[in-house]
């Protein structure tokens, strides 16, 4: 049997293929950063201003002192549990637990703990033949995808009802990100760093040889095909 040659065009996708994981990446790190400077450190920064005006009280209104240190603990848990979900957010460990569907549920459920948005699903678990990598690392970049989309809803569209679907399909899996809201112009959009997520799963989309497809016209809709291989 004749042993399939590479051509230039095979190396070609091949490097722009890896300078993507690359480029995802370093986006993914300065999104990180960026959100625990905006969150976290500030917040930290915050209640270390309180811990020396505590110090303060101590002596002349030691009642006051108390109050303050009782706020300052209040707001170190909640720093607590700011980090930890976003280190949860790295690589949910209800993949193993309880599968795509019921992770995805819980984490519309954090975004949306104002319940605002009425958040309607019809997600199917994903099946096909991977190795425990290659499903794993699917499972994530789905997630995010999705996690992503519905979030950009949320923050964006000044709507109150969103409709997730993930189908897996005979020949790809197919993904439909659908809100009520306003829509937006797509090429301003990817000039604003606001919706950075949309570009991000952009990229995300490119890195699982899917294609995305967004239609702004009556609220957003967002579809997304990936061919099984």
């Amino acid at each position: 049997m004749e042993k399939k040659k590479n051509t230039a065009s095979d190396y070609s996708a091949f490097h722009m293929k890896q300078f993507s994981v690359m480029d995802v990446q370093e986006k993914e790190r300065q999104r990180i950063a960026r959100d625990l400077h905006d969150s976290s450190l500030q917040n930290l920064t915050h209640l270390v201003h309180k811990v020396e005006l505590s110090s303060l009280y101590i002596d002349q209104d030691p009642v006051k002192a108390k109050l303050e240190l009782a706020t300052i603990e209040s707001g170190l848990r909640k720093v607590i549990d700011d980090i930890r979900n976003r280190i949860y957010d790295l690589r949910p460990m209800t993949f193993d637990d309880l599968g795509l569907r019921e992770t995805l549920t819980n984490i519309f459920s954090v975004l949306n703990q104002d319940g605002k948005f009425e958040i309607l699903t019809d997600i199917d678990e994903i099946q096909g033949e991977f190795s425990k990598e290659e499903k794993d690392f699917f499972l994530i970049m789905i997630y995010h995808i999705i996690k992503e989309c519905v979030l950009n809803a949320i923050k964006h569209s000044n709507g109150n009802r969103i409709e997730v679907s993930l189908k897996d399909g005979e020949k790809s899996y197919l993904i439909q990100i659908k809100d009520n809201g306003e829509g937006f112009d797509v090429k301003e959009v990817a000039k604003k760093d606001r919706h950075f997520g949309l570009l991000v799963v952009e990229e995300r989309v490119f890195l699982l040889g899917g294609e995305m497809r967004i239609d702004t016209q009556n609220g957003t809709s967002i579809e997304i095909e990936i061919l099984k291989k």
